[in-house]
């Protein structure tokens, strides 16, 4: 069981850690994008599906790796299957904390304030043609780091034709991942 045990503590630590020093490493200039999209319908399974997210999942492993391999240095290994529950309670139990702090957080709206609404006033570069009847990819900067958004012409502006690459343009709206975006009139700013 030592082995299990070893076997989650790295997994879900290093998990974890990456997790705790990602602002650092994303101050080191690595960029890591990961974009995974998906429905699951499972009915009655849908609590289940929700329960064994990824994040639940490397606080668990780690709950039950640390406290396992902390309570086998302990007792010298003599207690096995004791140390098996109580590391396999400690881990379901962290799980589950972490599951539900993150569904308070979710549910009191904290951490959006640098959300989708922070993009709207900001200007920003087309790096991918944006046409009338098509999204387009906008660079935006937002404090220090730079944002490659989904982006496509407002409606009530000015049907000129497409925006190529290169032109400048300001967010005017967000919702769901894409931004919402008006040609910037170089007429206008020097007046």
């Amino acid at each position: 069981m030592l082995t299990a045990y070893i076997f989650c503590l790295l997994v879900g630590g290093g998990f974890l850690a990456l997790s705790v020093f990602g602002d650092f490493l994303d101050g080191m200039n690595i960029d890591l994008d990961v974009d995974v999209d998906g429905e699951i319908d499972a009915g009655g399974g849908a609590d289940v599906a929700k329960l064994l997210s990824l994040r639940t999942m490397v606080y668990t492993m780690f709950g039950f790796g640390a406290t396992g391999a902390l309570l086998h240095a302990i007792w010298g290994g003599s207690s096995a299957g004791l140390t098996a529950v109580v590391a396999g309670v400690t881990g379901l139990a962290s799980g589950a904390f972490i599951r539900a702090a993150f569904r308070w957080i979710k549910r009191s709206d904290s951490g959006t304030a640098l959300g989708e609404r922070s993009f709207v006033g900001l200007t920003g570069e087309v790096s991918m043609e944006i046409a009338p009847e098509s999204a387009g990819t906008v660079n935006v900067l937002r404090g220090e780091r730079r944002y490659s958004v989904r982006a496509r012409l407002d409606s009530a502006g000015p049907d000129d034709g497409p925006l190529g690459p290169g032109q400048s343009v300001v967010v005017v709206g967000m919702a769901d991942g894409l931004a919402t975006v008006v040609p910037v009139d170089m007429k206008l700013l020097e007046d």
